[in-house]
C-alpha cells in the first residue's frame, strides 16, 4: 500500500469524523478569507475619481465650521481645478427611526457636479435641478428605499430652525452607490442659518499627480489660519470617517485570530484522536522497519488532506460569503463596499496557504508525539 493509500484508508475508516473536521476546516477558512476580503476592501478606493480629490476640514473636527472666505484661497493654490463648499446633516423621513435616516447634504450645484464626476446626472435633470433653487438631487438608493419619484415633494425632519426641510426631487444620479440627498447651498444656508460658513471644501485637483502638492500647500496655508484647517485626500477622509465606528480593522483581526485559533484546536483534537487509535498499527510499522519520521509523515499527510480540503472548499465558502453579504449591502449606503467584496487570485491563494499552514501546524504535535513513543509503550497502550 502506498503512503497516500494508507492516509486515505484512515480517513475513510471514520467518515463522519473526517467529514465534520473537513467541514469545520472549510467553513473557518472561508470565514478567515472573507474577513481578509473585508479588511482589504476598507483600503480600496470606492470610486476611480477619489484619487484626484482633496477634502479640507477644520483641524479640530470635520463637524466644525470653516469660513467661506477660505474658498478664494483654495482656488488660488496651484494645481486646483475646482472647489465646492460642502455641508451635511442627518435628516429623517417620516420619523427618527434609523431605517428612515436620510444623509442631507448641500453644495453649489455646478462646481459639485464638476467635482463629483461619477454622479452621472442626466443633462436635462441637471438643468432642472439648477433651475429650482429649492430642488434636490437624489441618490438612486434613496428613491428605491422610499419609493420617491422625480417631481415629488419631500418633507424631512432635520436639525435646522423650524425642524423641517421641504424640497422637490428634480434629478437622480446615475451613480448606483449614492444614498444622499443634495440641496443647493444657498437654500441650505437659509434653512440652517449658516451664512458664511461651511463644514468642508471639496477640491478637485487638475490631475492625480497634483494631489500631493495641493494637499501639502493647503495644509501649510491654513495651519495658522484663524480657524486652523487641514487637507487630506478623499481616501484619507473616508478612513477617518470609518474610524468613528471604532477600530474596524482591529476588530476584524481579532475575529480572524479567534477563528484561526479555534480551527487549530479542532483539527489538532481530531488528529490526536486519530493518533491514539493507530498506536497498535504504528507499533507494527516500527517493527517492520518504518522510521519515526515516516510514522510522523503518515499523520501529517492526514492533516494535509484537511488543509487541501479547506483550501478548495474554503475558497467556495469565501465566494459564497462575499456574494450574499454584497447582495445584502447592495440596497444600503454601503453598497460600494459590497462591490469590492470580490475574491481574486491573491485572496484565494492566501486562503490556500493559510489553510495548509494551519493544517500542518495542527498535526505537528500529535505526529511528533506518536513518532517518538517507544514500540513497547505503543503496544502496551493499544492493548
Amino acid at each position: 500500500m502506498t503512503y497516500a493509500g494508507y492516509v486515505l484508508r484512515h480517513l475513510t475508516a471514520r467518515p463522519l469524523r473526517a467529514t465534520l473536521t473537513a467541514g469545520a476546516f472549510a467553513f473557518s477558512i472561508g470565514l478567515l478569507g472573507f474577513l481578509w476580503l473585508l479588511s482589504a476592501a476598507l483600503e480600496k478606493e470606492w470610486s476611480p475619481y477619489m484619487a484626484q480629490r482633496v477634502i479640507v476640514t477644520a483641524k479640530t473636527s470635520f463637524f466644525d465650521k470653516l469660513p467661506m472666505a477660505y474658498l478664494a484661497k483654495i482656488e488660488a493654490v496651484p494645481g486646483v481645478d475646482r472647489v465646492a463648499p460642502f455641508d451635511f446633516v442627518v435628516a429623517y423621513h417620516r420619523d427618527a427611526r434609523p431605517e428612515n435616516m436620510v444623509p442631507l447634504q448641500a453644495s453649489t450645484a455646478e462646481p459639485m457636479l464638476a467635482i463629483y464626476r461619477e454622479a452621472a446626472v442626466p443633462p436635462d435633470q441637471a438643468e432642472a435641478w439648477m433651475a429650482d433653487p429649492t430642488g434636490a438631487l437624489a441618490g438612486p438608493l434613496l428613491l428605491e428605499k422610499f419609493g420617491w419619484k422625480v417631481g415629488q415633494k419631500v418633507v424631512l425632519k432635520a436639525p435646522v430652525p423650524g425642524g423641517v426641510v421641504e424640497t422637490t426631487i428634480r434629478a437622480v444620479m446615475g451613480y448606483r452607490l449614492d444614498s444622499g440627498l443634495y440641496l443647493h447651498r444657498r437654500y441650505f444656508e437659509q434653512l440652517a442659518g449658516v451664512e458664511g460658513q461651511t463644514n468642508m471644501f471639496w477640491v478637485l485637483a487638475k490631475s492625480r499627480g497634483d494631489v500631493d502638492g495641493v494637499t501639502a500647500a493647503l495644509g501649510k496655508a491654513f495651519e495658522n489660519a484663524p480657524v486652523p484647517a487641514r487637507a487630506m485626500t478623499e481616501r484619507q477622509w473616508q478612513l477617518q470617517f470609518l474610524e468613528m465606528l471604532g477600530n474596524v480593522k482591529a476588530l476584524l483581526g481579532s475575529v480572524g485570530l479567534a477563528t484561526g485559533f479555534a480551527l487549530l484546536l479542532i483539527t489538532a483534537n481530531s488528529l490526536a484522536m486519530s493518533a491514539r487509535e493507530r498506536r497498535g498499527e504504528t507499533a507494527v510499522l516500527r517493527v517492520l522497519g518504518f522510521r519515526r519520521r515516516a510514522v510522523a509523515a503518515l499523520l501529517l499527510g492526514e492533516a494535509l488532506v484537511y488543509g487541501l480540503a479547506g483550501a478548495v472548499l474554503g475558497g467556495a465558502v469565501m465566494v459564497t460569503f462575499a456574494h450574499f453579504v454584497g447582495a445584502a449591502l447592495d440596497k444600503t449606503q454601503y453598497a460600494g463596499m459590497g462591490q469590492l467584496l470580490v475574491p481574486d487570485a491573491t485572496s484565494l491563494v492566501l486562503a490556500a496557504v493559510v489553510s495548509t499552514a494551519l493544517a500542518v501546524l495542527a498535526g505537528l504535535v500529535p505526529a511528533l508525539n506518536l513518532a517518538r513513543r517507544p514500540i513497547a509503550a505503543l503496544l502496551r497502550e493499544s492493548a
